[in-house]
């Protein structure tokens, strides 16, 4: 297929190179792993089995050889689902098809409405079953943040691994295609405004990739940089990328010395006790910084210390700008502590002994080869990913095993999108998605159905697959995880409190629905029984947010650690804090465990109760409870309202709920939906955003049904809203970003629009259309499911 331009990509209006999206494929290995294979006619694409690879530079992977995936023998699952994904002409003639098989193209609303409501969650769960992968996931471009792609091409240039063609080509088009329209500029994610983080690395990755400096891109680019007051201002992480690549001094870098983790561990500093994202860069961040290394100095990398700053790079007094960071891009100042304990290390660095600093630069990466071997070479994203790989290639060289298993495993973070490739804020969303669709496809009262069963069997047997079997390397400062589930994958390594409640609910609904009996012998109780001693052990009982549960780790230091946050642009890095969407889901999983087995019940009654006391205590004046992973009130709101129904609370006897859902109802728009701002989790306070958007209306509308909201005009208002706005091929379309993470950075969910509104509308139907609720089966009621065993 001929290449064509399309002028809504900014790419095309310039005429850049591109790729033929018809020749990528997604490949999925049973544990969910991800990758794009592009067949570049040089050969024939050969598809083997799902864990197979295709050569030894994971990259070289990317334009294989061997028979055309568009093959007769290519089942329609796979094609639709990469068509879907590339938005490639296949995936629309299937969802043509799909609009005459649901609706013969006339999409409205019945008369009576729990009837199109539940008809309306059917049709939604047929869409997203067709784009499952044979694997049992829901790929899903997880993009968002700007600062991941830096990391990889940074480390690559250092390393002298050439980037394949093919994805050079789509790297370009996407950050061209994801500049700021007026000014050219990137911001920290994908919503923000241009930013001089964003603008500088992101500028430096073009360069690096080959983008002539005086193309359009570039000169809008570096007029806004520099207007910004060029790359001296950009944050911490900045400017150690930039100092990484020669183009920025160490000296102009706080320090983070490798020395910190050889302290006693009973000291609240030790880097062990922060929490796991930040620990993990700071980790081989903090070798780098002692090795002082850099790239040598090339053609390239000169001129680009003449672009970015508007001042002569010789000229510039570096050290004097340890502090300088740009005003837009700065979300958290410094601290005097913060400063002060700069100034003490940056004199300590001056006259550290060198033995001191060999011993440190050992210990520190002997960590790193546990942080390795835990997660084989994924790491726990994408940037210490990249700053792990540099370490390694300093330690034993380009062609050791350890280096070349990062070449085999950076493309599980690249994923293609129609704008361009881009790389993802963890491997994927695998877990996370995938226990929540078979949740909710239970909830609506749908599992029963025919066409259902496929793609619920496939997602529980990932599931199955995904549970940790294996331990951590001791002494790497991680938990015991034998039990629990990861985010996204098995092979990334990191079991989370809520991703392990949710995959143990889903497990437990599909082995306990009507017509799955037979999976009941999948999973052993054992394992069942494992993850409940993961979800008990993370529940914070120390004197840190008593009751209350985080991410990856029970809270290991004090609040006031954030005092010392260096970041500059994220907020709640140092530790773990406490989660109310962690705590509402362990909640969730705990209470419907207890439902079904005895196993340590008493200690899981004592959980939940001391889980639903923090739950309530952290509920805001107003009524509502503040999201740390979802935008923003509206969904931090929902899962509180969920956790406490499992005690048999509702808006008609519990005043934290009742309190909660008029907070959520005075905020409903004339068309019955629901919008709220990104802005909101940036200045935790609720800011209206400006159009009705569905997920948000589909976690409002689940708050109230949860309730027994009693003005049932409000709850029509939202369900004729989610009807309405669907799609005639029984999707739904992408309103603004879902997520957010430490604050200030938006991430997507885009997986969020189908799964939420069908719970939303299958809920509503249950409660509101006798005949649906029949056809159902009264065991399926979603109340009954939800009542803890008394």
């Amino acid at each position: 297929m001929a290449v064509t331009y399309d002028k809504k990509y900014r790419s095309d209006r310039y005429k850049l190179p591109k790729t033929d999206l018809s020749r990528w494929y997604l490949k999925i290995d049973p544990l969910g792993v991800q990758n794009w294979i592009y067949d570049s006619l040089e050969g024939e694409f050969d598809l083997k089995g799902s864990a197979s690879r295709w050569s030894d530079d994971f990259d070289d992977q990317l334009t294989t050889k061997g028979q055309p995936c568009s093959t007769a023998d290519q089942s329609l699952e796979k094609t639709i689902h990469t068509a879907y994904q590339l938005d490639l002409p296949e995936y629309h003639e299937f969802s043509v098809k799909k609009n005459n098989e649901y609706y013969n193209g006339n999409n409205t609303v019945d008369a009576k409405l729990a009837s199109a409501a539940l008809q309306s969650a059917i049709n939604g769960y047929e869409f997203f079953a067709s784009i499952q992968d044979p694997a049992g996931t829901w790929p899903c471009q997880y993009g968002g943040p700007m600062f991941m792609l830096i990391g990889y091409v940074a480390a690559r240039y250092f390393t002298k691994v050439p980037i394949a063609e093919e994805v050079r080509i789509e790297i370009i088009r996407y950050l061209v295609n994801t500049a700021h329209e007026v000014d050219g500029g990137w911001g920290l994610h994908t919503e923000d405004k241009s930013t001089c983080f964003g603008t500088a690395i992101n500028y430096v990755i073009l360069r690096l990739l080959g983008m002539d400096s005086q193309h359009p891109v570039m000169v809008k680019a570096r007029q806004t940089l520099h207007a910004l007051g060029g790359a001296i201002g950009v944050p911490h992480w900045g400017k150690s990328w930039l100092a990484v690549l020669n183009l920025y001094e160490w000296s102009g870098v706080n320090p983070c010395p490798p020395e910190l983790w050889m302290l006693p561990y009973w000291l609240p500093i030790h880097p062990g006790r922060w929490w796991v994202h930040t620990r993990a860069i700071y980790l081989p961040l903090g070798y780098l910084s002692c090795a002082k290394a850099k790239c040598p100095l090339d053609s390239t990398l000169e001129s680009l210390r003449n672009e970015i700053y508007v001042k002569k790079y010789d000229t510039i007094n570096f050290k004097n700008h340890r502090n300088t960071v740009c005003g837009i891009d700065l979300y958290y100042p410094h601290t005097r502590i913060l400063n002060m304990a700069n100034e003490v290390l940056g004199l300590y660095e001056q006259y550290r002994p060198t033995w001191v600093k060999r011993r440190s630069l050992k210990y520190s990466y002997e960590l790193i080869k546990k942080e390795i071997n835990n997660t084989d070479s994924l790491c726990i994203a994408p940037v210490n990913m990249a700053l792990n790989a540099i370490v390694v290639y300093l330690e034993e060289g380009g062609q050791s095993a350890a280096f070349q298993r990062f070449l085999y495993r950076w493309p599980d973070f690249l994923y293609m999108s129609p704008k361009g490739m881009m790389l993802i804020g963890t491997n994927g969303v695998q877990v996370w998605d995938v226990a929540f669709s078979l949740q909710y496809a239970c909830v609506a009262g749908i599992t029963h159905q025919s066409q259902f069963q496929d793609p619920i069997r496939k997602g529980f047997h990932f599931l199955v697959r995904s549970q940790f079997t294996e331990d951590t390397v001791p002494g790497s400062y991680r938990d015991h995880r034998i039990g629990g589930w990861p985010f996204s994958t098995k092979t990334q390594g990191y079991s989370v409190s809520d991703c392990t409640a949710e995959a143990l609910k889903a497990i437990i609904m599909i082995q306990n629905s009507p017509g799955y009996e037979d999976l009941k012998g999948t999973i052993s109780e054992a394992n069942l029984n494992k993850a409940i001693d993961v979800l008990l052990m993370l529940q914070n009982k120390g004197s840190y947010h008593y009751g209350s549960f985080s991410s990856y780790e029970a809270a290991r230091a004090p609040p006031f650690l954030e005092k010392l946050n260096p970041a500059e642009v994220f907020g709640n890095i140092m530790v773990e804090y406490p989660y109310v969407e962690c705590t509402d889901s362990t909640v969730l999983g705990l209470a419907y465990f207890r439902k079904h087995y005895e196993y340590r019940g008493a200690e899981i009654d004592e959980a939940i109760r001391l889980a639903n006391a923090y739950i309530v205590s952290s509920q805001d004046v107003d009524g509502g409870w503040f999201g740390s992973w979802g935008v923003c009130y509206t969904y931090a709101t929902m899962f509180a309202i969920e956790a406490l129904s499992t005690q048999g609370n509702d808006y008609s006897n519990n005043e934290h709920v009742r309190r909660g859902c008029d907070f959520l109802v005075v905020r409903q728009e004339a068309d019955g939906g629901w919008t709220e701002s990104f802005r909101s989790c940036e200045i935790q306070s609720y800011v209206r955003g400006s159009k009705s958007e569905v997920v948000q209306t589909a976690w409002a509308l689940i708050s109230l049904l949860l309730s027994n909201f009693p003005d049932r005009t409000k709850v029509d208002k939202a369900a004729r809203f989610l009807i309405e706005r669907q799609r005639a091929d029984g999707g739904w379309n992408q309103d603004e970003i879902e997520g957010v993470f430490n604050h200030s950075c938006a991430i997507e969910y885009p997986n969020y629009r189908y799964y939420f509104p069908v719970k939303a509308l299958g809920m509503y139907a249950k409660l509101y259309d006798s005949s649906a609720t029949t056809s159902i089966g009264s065991k399926m009621k979603y109340f009954d499911n939800l009542q803890q065993r008394k």
